[in-house]
């Protein structure tokens, strides 16, 4: 969304032939073929190999929505459209959503349209909690805001916070679960559990979760309901709580923390923490990160290798375990194309049998790829396949064959990787979700993760099988012959087992299950078929390795807010414990009771009378206590056919009918908005956009009518964005009048049009070829209104960037990372009175993170302009700069001035203007550190949070190649033709505004003395 508006914005403003626009691509590596299927409610958008994925998100989503009707006791007004995609390479090239998606966004639902996007990773169970959450958004947004983004934009309604709306979403999928219990377990024993009105900084899913669940045990299922129609009437956020529960949310926020610590404190009694039960080998609170995971033990378990984003990235590191100490960082993710992404989701990693390499799997550019690397040489192989995603490598400990999951097609199955030959081998061949493979000590044979049931024989799978009638949310633990065949099933439990490893002697094997509510460490005796405990940990175990003696095992839990490794010595020493419950399960018993016990009750009533049908009455209602509201007066919307009719949708044999995709558009926003340039100051206009639904075309229109055409801003693009080369055109006039002492009234126009081509090379690289046409033009009212100067020009040009800086949502600029640009652009002969030049500049910027609140940010920004008419700088001054002084006047009496001219910013200490010429040549360097994380005034009752500091010093040049007496940099000690500056600021997100206001306080310095001190207020991000 954000990104939307920067794009508006950018084209209202007068186009700068050099500027550079940063930010990481969006590459569309396929050409998708799109198809689409409807059912009673819904409209499932696919693409080759994806039918059966998108019959089942069909039937998943009729089936959701059949809960949803009752859980919010709403009907949906609108069709929802789902875009399904086969892989999450894939899904990370939609243009629906503006934003690149990283690992770990496992389906997004927008505004505009009430569009659902998701991905299919693997598992059907995670495909179905995502479509049942992702439905929870489309149908709330329909129900408070009518299905799009428009009546909060106008201020209709005020968007509910994010631990409401993503909590909601995830009670309603799944009301609770182990992984959920986990972490609000290790909240409140560590104390981390915040109160609701900080819940949407931390632990929005999670906290939301919890407190819903609360509601919902407490007061019952209804008033979730109840809470949300409120919301939709007349009453505030705050006051439809107070209405449903008869408590505030301060109120509230004490019962749930209070209720979390009577449910959670008496776990630490029986129950042992990681680091008393294990050796703890990392420590993410001494180095502020959160992620150490999928350790991997070397044959001789000497060395390990994991994933850790101990600097920032995601990247892998190795340790000697036995002085437990990192070594080095072997390969530093999310910062090329190699490594884009290192699957810590789903993790796995490898050691060959010499411990001389690893191989892991990674995503690298448009596909994932195998990757062997070689400790020793300190280089890797890329192995890439035709796959739709690649996970959970292991290597087998006697030969060069590698074992790795692979996603085709909506199946996840097991295959082998012959490093000899470069041969692939497919293990298992069916559609269930096989996962976290790993060798038997002879390698002979594969242990793994599925959802398969009973389904262990290949020929008794039906060839087709409905997997939504398959209970695929049970994982158990299963052993296969490399060569493939019948299967073997080791655990048969209504828990969830997984991470399982063959211990050396081959007859045992240890993995981990939920059986009492955590998940703990067992061990399974394959002769005797028996499994007992070894663990009884407070939040779980995770991740499991030996190594090759079986006198090391390692394993990942998660504490105090993060993941962290540990280590066992002797882990077939372990003796077996006694587990008791956690009250989640002991709860989950009680209600498998009681449905057993409604059941029989239902068998009897029915046997009595067989004949009669059971309806449910409703209870009466005291409504003597509501307040009643105009419910429809927020989100009146036009009716529209939302079901139709099973033979609309079907064939008669019970297939869906499929139906090409055609590009439609509608609209997505009508939005009036301001914006601010250095020139013109504040200005405003409306924006509306249109697209299709899978957003490949996008058309926008942003006017702003003043009287007539030659006084009006009019901005018309279009966006063509399905393919890898990314196109667009825009139409434009613009017009500008300005009021001079001296000429009287002026008026400014340009009209013209813009060309622009942007090739990604990958998601850090791209070069951008434009070419625009210009007619500007400048007019004295005073007189007579006649013209006194009219310019046009063609400038063709070439931009290359590069961009693989780290941002944070707190930060005010990069933290980490490089962002550099390479323009050139040219302005040729074009009529007699075109400007004729060729102006190149060059933008460098390196970030250095110091920890992840404090940051230094370096930047060189050089560039000259050559022709009979070279292009001027104006360095000086910082960017959108409210309070803004000039050297001089302000410069609007000619076009060249206002049109073919670059403002080059920020020089605090000195004014716009300060130095002109053809050549320029400017740094920056910044030290950013927090500064006042909370502020609260008494009046005006405002609050502030995450206010930054920075420290600065500018220091920069310009000066015409022909000015007679040259450059001179320095005269009898003093700075001369070089302007210095220095000071500190800080930053204030005003988040109801939508931007950042920066406060500097700046002095000029020429190498003996300062100035007076120059304030600048000013908008927008830092370099």
């Amino acid at each position: 969304m954000q990104r939307m508006h920067l794009i508006i914005l950018i084209l209202l403003t007068a186009l700068s032939m050099a500027f550079a626009q940063f930010g990481q691509n969006k590459v569309q590596y396929k050409n998708f073929k799109w198809y689409y299927i409807q059912s009673e409610h819904f409209d499932v958008y696919f693409y080759k190999g994806g039918y059966r994925l998108a019959t089942y998100v069909a039937n998943i989503a009729e089936s959701s929505y059949v809960d949803l009707r009752q859980d919010f006791d709403y009907e949906l007004s609108k069709r929802v459209m789902i875009i399904v995609y086969n892989s999450h390479n894939d899904f990370q090239q939609t243009n629906v959503i503006d934003q690149f998606l990283p690992e770990g966004v496992g389906g997004v639902t927008e505004l505009y349209k009430n569009r659902v996007v998701l991905p299919f990773e693997g598992s059907y169970a995670q495909l179905q909690h995502v479509v049942h959450h992702e439905l929870v958004h489309a149908v709330m947004n329909d129900m408070l805001y009518g299905g799009s983004l428009q009546s909060i934009i106008s201020g209709q309604v005020v968007p509910v916070p994010t631990w409401f709306a993503e909590g909601l979403a995830e009670y309603f999928s799944i009301e609770w679960d182990t992984r959920a219990d986990m972490i609000i377990r290790d909240a409140t024993i560590s104390g981390y559990l915040p109160p609701i009105e900080y819940l949407s900084y931390y632990l929005a899913y999670q906290g939301g979760q919890s407190l819903f669940r609360y509601i919902a045990e407490k007061y019952g299922q209804q008033k979730l309901s109840e809470i949300l129609h409120k919301i939709k009437g007349s009453f505030r956020f705050d006051g439809a709580f107070k209405s449903a529960l008869g408590i505030d949310l301060k109120e509230l926020s004490e019962e749930w923390q209070k209720a979390m610590r009577k449910e959670y404190w008496p776990d630490i009694a029986n129950r042992k923490e990681a680091g008393d039960f294990a050796r703890q080998l990392t420590d993410h609170k001494k180095k502020k990160h959160y992620l150490n995971s999928s350790p991997t033990l070397s044959p001789r378990g000497d060395k390990m290798v994991y994933l850790s984003d101990r600097d920032g990235k995601q990247s892998i590191y190795l340790m000697d375990v036995l002085e437990n100490k990192v070594v080095k960082r072997l390969i530093k993710g999310e910062s090329s194309t190699n490594f884009e992404e290192l699957k810590w989701l789903t993790p796995g990693m490898g050691w060959s049998p010499d411990s001389k390499k690893i191989v892991f799997a990674a995503k690298a550019g448009d596909r994932d790829a195998l990757y062997i690397y070689d400790l020793e040489k300190d280089k890797f192989i890329q192995h890439k396949f035709d796959f739709d995603g690649i996970y959970s490598t292991s290597w087998s400990p006697n030969s060069d064959e590698i074992a790795f999951v692979g996603n085709m097609n909506g199946e996840s199955d097991i295959y082998i990787f012959d490093l000899k030959d470069e041969s692939i081998k497919k293990v298992t061949n069916d559609i269930f979700s096989d996962s976290y493979p790993e060798w038997s000590p002879d390698g002979r044979q594969i242990i793994f993760v599925s959802d398969r049931g009973n389904f262990v024989n290949p020929d008794s799978i039906p060839p087709d099988y409905d997997i939504t009638q398959h209970n695929y949310r049970n994982t158990d633990i299963y052993i296969v012959d490399k060569n493939g065949g019948k299967i073997r099933r080791v655990t048969n439990t209504p828990f969830r087992e997984s991470d399982p490893i063959f211990a050396p002697d081959g007859k045992t094997v240890f993995y981990v299950s939920d059986r009492n509510g955590i998940y703990n460490i067992y061990r399974h005796d394959l002769e005797t078929d028996s499994s007992w405990a070894v663990s009884n940990l407070l939040t779980g175990a995770f991740q499991l390795s030996m190594d090759r003696d079986g006198k090391q095992l390692v394993f990942a839990s998660f504490e105090e807010g993060g993941w962290d490794i540990y280590l066992i010595k002797n882990p077939l020493d372990l003796k077996p414990v006694q587990l008791t419950k956690t009250v989640y399960f002991q709860k989950l018993e009680q209600k498998s009771k009681e449905k057993k016990a409604v059941a029989k009750r239902e068998r009897i009533t029915t046997d009595i009378d067989s004949v009669q049908k059971q309806v449910r009455v409703p209870k009466s209602i005291d409504y003597s206590k509501y307040v009643f509201a105009d419910l429809e007066r927020r989100t009146r919307v036009k009716k529209v056919k939302v079901k139709l009719k099973e033979k609309e949708y079907k064939f008669e044999d019970g297939h869906y009918k499929i139906h090409n995709y055609r590009v439609k558009f509608s609209p997505d926003i009508v939005q009036g908005q301001a914006y601010y340039t250095t020139l013109w100051g504040f200005q405003g206009y409306t924006a509306i956009a249109f697209s299709d639904v899978l957003g490949d075309h996008k058309v926008f229109l942003g006017t702003n009518l003043v009287f007539d055409l030659r006084n009006s801003y009019i901005n018309l693009q279009y966006l063509y964005l399905p393919k890898r080369t990314d196109f667009g055109v825009t139409l434009f006039h613009y017009a500008n009048t300005y009021f001079s002492g001296y000429y009287g009234l002026i008026r400014y126009r340009n009209y013209g049009a813009w060309f622009l081509a942007s090739y990604p090379f990958s998601k850090f690289a791209r070069v951008d070829m434009f070419i625009n046409w210009w007619n500007a033009s400048l007019e004295y009212f005073y007189l007579d209104g006649s013209t006194t100067q009219i310019v046009r020009s063609i400038l063709p040009g070439i931009r290359y960037v590069f961009d693989n800086s780290e941002w944070y949502y707190t930060d005010t600029g990069p933290r980490e990372g490089f962002r550099g640009a390479f323009n050139f652009v040219v302005s040729p002969h074009y009529t007699k009175n075109s400007p004729e030049f060729a102006t190149v500049l060059v933008d460098m910027r390196k970030y250095f993170k110091l920890s992840d609140n404090y940051n230094i940010g370096l930047r060189l920004n050089t560039g000259m302009s050559r022709g009979k008419n070279p292009q001027q700088f104006f360095l000086g001054g910082t960017e959108n700069w409210l309070n803004r002084k000039f050297n001089g006047d302000i410069r609007l009496t000619s076009v060249y001035d206002v049109y073919f001219s670059e403002f080059i910013t920020p020089l605090r200490g000195a004014r716009y203007y300060e130095k002109t010429g053809n050549n320029v040549v400017l740094f920056n360097g910044e030290f950013r550190f927090p500064f006042i994380p909370y502020m609260q005034l008494g009046f005006p009752p405002m609050r502030f949070g995450n206010i930054k500091g920075v420290l600065f010093t500018d220091i920069g040049t310009a000066w015409n190649s022909d000015r007679q007496e040259g450059f001179r940099g320095i005269k009898n000690g003093r700075l001369k033709d070089i302007v210095m500056g220095y000071g500190f600021g800080t930053r204030f997100f005003l988040s109801f505004l939508g931007f950042i206001l920066k406060y500097d306080i700046a002095w000029q310095y020429d190498l003996k003395s300062s100035s007076k001190p120059k304030h600048y207020f000013s908008i927008g991000v830092d370099f």
